[in-house]
């Protein structure tokens, strides 16, 4: 997802922090300090305690997605990584769910494992009486009714049936099963994400203009990004339509420039970028993908440091960038350009560069699907 950063690795599954997340992060905090925990504390054991349960809270929203992830690998899917967002997560899959049953034990796994956390931490909750005295029973009290009440809020609105939360990933399987149509169930269960964002819309235009109520802002900021992503899998679809089960190394070239890391930033613009006319290039080490440098990447630099500036000082590192490989499918390499300023994919194959993945190629291919009418799953 643009705009994410890596944080950590779970389970060989990189997690990451949108920028919509600090947001969120920050507001929850805010919001249970001032509202959730005791004004009898100081406002400095507010703010400790509110961060302390946000991060618990958040920890959980990463085990709900881990769910999601080990079913999906379960199903022979792999997970590139898990993204916090403004809605909570998603777990970011290569390709999508093979079948109608894939998709619903993987999307089911997400709320049964919120129930199962909220009923853990009440069960937790119930014994600590007789195990801390009084006063530490002041501080967790307040922090486990709210990681119950949250996680079991999590998993009741994760099941509404509208496409991307989780119980519109039910609704498409069950739909999809009965109808042998995915596009037809994505679009189902998708304008389904759209009432519910509207739905989600009124009831916040309800609580902030007639009853006065500042908190109903969060249900525009739901809406905002419900109705933002369904919208996308919409348009997601009818790009799967054009592209069906086209893999990346049908589109892929092999005959692309690289240089190692030693090269110097002059000697790249001299003799690759102003030549071959190239936005990007891969950087490699004994044929291995070590980063990528653009054009943005080289501004950076004053024309002067050229001659002595190697390109491993400014490029990308190939840990932050997004990657498919050759039997990866188009449509992921699609959701992995994004909306980013990088205008290739590099393509690996066991850490091994093997070629690239333009954008214009794609962006080509899809629009002559689209002009000659065909359906490329057909």
């Amino acid at each position: 997802m643009p705009g994410s950063f890596r944080v950590a690795r779970i389970l060989g599954i990189d997690i990451r922090i949108h920028f919509s997340w600090v947001v969120i992060f920050l507001l929850l905090t805010y919001i249970l300090a001032s509202s959730e925990l005791p004004r009898s504390w100081s406002d400095t054991k507010q703010i400790v305690v509110a961060v302390i349960t946000a991060l618990l809270f958040f920890s959980s929203v990463v085990v709900h997605e881990l769910a999601h992830s080990l079913v999906a690998r379960r199903f022979h899917m792999t997970v590139s990584s898990i993204t916090l967002f403004a809605l909570g997560g998603v777990a970011n899959l290569t390709k999508e769910p093979s079948s109608a049953r894939a998709e619903f034990l993987m999307a089911a796994a997400g709320p049964l494992t919120s129930l199962g956390i909220a009923g853990a931490l009440w069960l937790v909750q119930r014994a600590t009486p007789s195990l801390l005295d009084v006063q530490d029973l002041k501080t967790t009290t307040p922090v486990f009714n709210y990681l119950v009440y949250i996680n079991f809020a999590v998993a009741l609105f994760n099941l509404v049936p509208g496409f991307p939360l989780d119980g519109g990933r039910v609704l498409r399987s069950v739909i999809w099963g009965l109808s042998g149509n995915r596009s037809l169930a994505t679009r189902i269960a998708a304008r389904g994400g759209q009432i519910v964002a509207g739905i989600l819309a009124l009831i916040g235009a309800n609580a902030v203009f007639l009853e006065g109520d500042s908190g109903g802002a969060w249900f525009f900021v739901l809406a905002y990004f419900l109705f933002g992503l369904a919208s996308a899998a919409i348009g997601q679809d009818r790009i799967t339509s054009a592209v069906g089960s086209v893999r990346v190394r049908q589109l892929m070239t092999t005959d692309f420039r690289s240089v190692p890391t030693a090269t110097s930033i002059g000697q790249l613009i001299r003799d690759i970028v102003l030549p071959n006319n190239l936005q990007a290039i891969p950087v490699v080490a004994q044929g291995r993908l070590v980063g990528l440098v653009t054009i943005a990447d080289l501004r950076k630099v004053e024309q002067a440091e050229w001659p002595t500036t190697p390109v491993d000082a400014v490029m990308r590192p190939a840990s932050e960038l997004a990657t498919v490989s050759p039997d990866d499918e188009l449509v992921a390499a699609i959701d992995r350009f994004g909306g980013g300023d990088v205008p290739l994919l590099p393509v690996v194959d066991h850490g091994s560069l093997v070629g690239v993945l333009f954008r214009d190629a794609v962006v080509g291919y899809v629009r002559m699907q689209e002009t000659l009418g065909l359906d490329a799953r057909r």
